[in-house]
């Protein structure tokens, strides 16, 4: 799968374009996917399918960051991603300017969008807009209906909610898959996990993505080859009077180096409150406590 710079990049063969943010991947923009795939499917020479997204994020945070989107578009057979930088030149440019962009650096045979799809400065333009455009300029357009979660609209501010109250498996449904986080295995630490028989293998969370609320969670870990359940810690260790958040994960019956090294964390279930024990061995029965609950 391509990376095609929104300013500099270009896509020769013709594509269908799927527009919008796509910030947290939800069962809304699942269904967008497919249906692109499906209308690209139906071409006599078959169509490549990419979408639009961002490299950075809203002011709030982002629920995926780029490269954690990039891998998730990749695993539903995208063929590239569009990926513009949302600072003021972007945002100052009109609906008109944008779609002229788009078409200029990528040989669009059809767009694609959801029915509250919105762009340009000020968000001016939208699926109407969208439209105009198309039929002037020889390009299909297909607007999709919303799709509805839970009696409202899938979104990214439903996810956001979620990810506050720790609801990781009400969030698993929205998303069409468990929530993760992707992160490199730092390689210094006081190793108190491993004093206490939880050798622990920790990640420092991006301040750009949106915060997962802090507490003990069952989760999968996969990396190179391999897959573990484990336990997580996501955010402070009171008991070792440390404040910063922190994703710090117990592979349970791993014994692999894994410092250096890229892991994607997977969260299952919530299943406690961060507590303040007294001493580390009270800790230690706790987890060993939690590591039943998820054997």
């Amino acid at each position: 799968m391509e990376i095609i710079d929104f300013y500099t990049g270009s896509f020769a063969r013709r594509c269908i374009v799927l527009l919008g943010y796509f910030d947290g991947v939800h069962t809304g923009h699942r269904a967008l996917i497919e249906h692109a795939k499906k209308i690209a499917a139906s071409k006599k020479d078959g169509e490549a399918v990419g979408i639009m997204t961002f490299y950075d994020g809203k002011r709030d945070g982002q629920i995926y960051l780029f490269e954690e989107r990039v891998q998730i578009f990749a695993s539903l057979g995208l063929d590239f991603v569009f990926a513009a930088p949302f600072h003021e030149e972007f945002r100052s440019m009109t609906a008109q300017e944008f779609l002229v962009r788009v078409t200029k650096n990528l040989n669009v045979g059809a767009f694609l969008c959801g029915e509250d799809f919105t762009f340009g400065k000020d968000a001016t333009g939208n699926s109407v807009t969208l439209q105009e455009f198309g039929k002037a300029n020889g390009i299909e357009v297909f607007v999709d209906k919303i799709v509805a979660f839970g009696g409202e609209k899938a979104a990214a501010t439903q996810a956001k909610r979620l990810l506050r109250s720790g609801d990781v498996e009400q969030l698993a449904r929205l998303l069409g898959e468990r929530y993760f986080i992707c992160g490199t295995v730092e390689t210094e630490g006081r190793h108190i996990g491993r004093k206490i028989g939880f050798p622990t293998a920790n990640i420092h969370p991006s301040p750009e993505k949106y915060p997962l609320k802090q507490g003990v969670y069952a989760v999968t870990v996969r990396g190179d080859g391999w897959e573990y359940r484990g336990l997580a810690n996501y955010g402070s260790r009171p008991t070792f009077h440390d404040a910063s958040v922190v994703l710090e994960v117990y592979l349970d019956g791993c014994f692999e180096d894994l410092y250096g090294k890229s892991i994607t964390v997977f969260f299952d279930e919530y299943i406690r409150e961060i507590k303040k024990f007294e001493s580390a061995q009270q800790l230690s029965l706790q987890l060993k406590k939690d590591l039943e609950k998820i054997r």
